[in-house]
């Protein structure tokens, strides 16, 4: 038996993506709804790659009966990943049986297309599948396909808008900025997005005379989904919170309204007094210098409920509550920089004193609020 170089791609795809899939459903970190529905979206894109697999392999030719039972999945993409990233950026997420319309289009098809497939004759099953392995797909089946990639992208789309939510409504809630780190998330839609443009022309290109390089680049697609997925595995191996983000990092659901607006609006004259209140109890008590701290917590400090507080800080301050506390922390790592008790102190040692866990963001916002970056601001007034 002679093994192309397909053959090796399709072997080791599968054979990651079914071991990623078994990880995350079988992990004992993060939310458990979270690595269910992360999983068995690997697990979809698994199951549909071992058809294909098993169709240029030949293996229906003497099973048609069980052909294309993984063809209708990519249905699933797209919802099983807008609700992953539901369950991650939302607090009590969990899905409802009012959310299974979602995926009535891959139940239809799928009995639709078994209910046909069956019914006919093996002749004519043999003709199909014969059609399928020489790439020429009929021009309905290239319709369908194309509909689906624009329904996974879709859901990509709505996916990135809810990661763009997040990013905004979390400087409302928190200070520290790995709770509004979901860059993975983001990469992997942008990742996703460029393949199915490329999978969807790749489509295109079966109907035209240009068939001939349809299998080449299917084959870089699964290359990529290859280095990616391994890419993931290194991460998640290395990280093992390298899929979610901490739990004090979710917000509400938006559907609730942003945490700044209340019903119960003050006047000017008492959001003015509540501003300044506020700004007398972090200079006095310094609660930045909690690393972790949040909205929820800082408006139970002053005693004001936590849309109250958010509202002064954005109309009062003119900030939301990530700029306000790490403003703070800033000038309180300019005072240790500029009259350090002991002149040895290093860069590393301030950015911990006051409030922050990594050096990137401390560095980023330092240089944004003094033009300067914190080692040049410590020579600067060495000197």
């Amino acid at each position: 038996m002679k093994i192309s170089s397909t053959d090796i791609l399709f072997i080791l795809i599968i054979f990651q993506l079914l071991f990623l899939s078994l990880f995350l459903l079988t992990r004992k970190n993060g939310k458990p709804v979270s690595n269910i529905l992360l999983g068995s979206f690997f697990l979809a894109i698994c199951i549909n790659l071992l058809d294909v697999f098993l169709l240029q392999q030949g293996f229906y030719s003497s099973n048609p009966q069980f052909a294309g039972l993984g063809s209708c999945l990519p249905l699933l993409f797209g919802p099983l990943i807008y609700f992953y990233t539901k369950s991650v950026v939302y607090k009590n997420f969990s899905p409802s049986s009012k959310n299974i319309y979602h995926f009535l289009p891959f139940l239809i098809l799928f009995a639709g297309t078994e209910y046909y497939f069956l019914g006919i004759s093996h002749s004519e099953q043999e003709n199909i599948l014969a059609g399928f392995q020489s790439h020429h797909f009929p021009f309905l089946i290239s319709i369908i396909s194309t509909l689906i990639f624009l329904q996974f992208l879709f859901y990509i789309l709505a996916s990135l808008n809810l990661v763009s939510a997040y990013k905004k409504a979390s400087g409302q809630y928190f200070s520290d900025s790995r709770n509004m780190n979901v860059s993975w998330l983001y990469n992997t839609f942008i990742f996703f997005i460029a393949i199915i443009i490329i999978s969807a022309l790749n489509g295109i290109i079966a109907q035209t005379h240009w068939v001939k390089y349809y299998l080449t680049v299917f084959n870089i697609i699964v290359l990529f989904m290859l280095l990616y997925v391994i890419r993931v595995m290194m991460k998640a191996l290395h990280k093992p919170d390298f899929f979610t983000i901490p739990d004090e990092g979710e917000i509400p659901d938006q559907s609730q309204g942003s945490p700044h607006k209340s019903s119960s609006k003050p006047d000017n004259f008492e959001s003015d007094r509540i501003a300044q209140m506020v700004l007398a109890y972090v200079k006095e008590k310094k609660p930045y210098l909690n690393p972790e701290l949040t909205l929820d917590q800082l408006a139970s400090q002053v005693s004001l409920r936590p849309r109250v507080l958010s509202q002064v800080i954005n109309e009062e301050l003119g900030q939301n509550f990530y700029d306000f506390i790490n403003r703070n922390r800033i000038e309180e790592a300019s005072m240790l920089l500029n009259n350090p008790k002991d002149r040895k102190i290093t860069v590393l040692e301030v950015l911990y004193k006051v409030g922050f866990n990594s050096k990137s963001s401390f560095n980023t916002l330092f240089k944004k609020y003094t033009g300067l970056t914190p080692s040049e601001f410590k020579k600067k007034n060495l000197r």
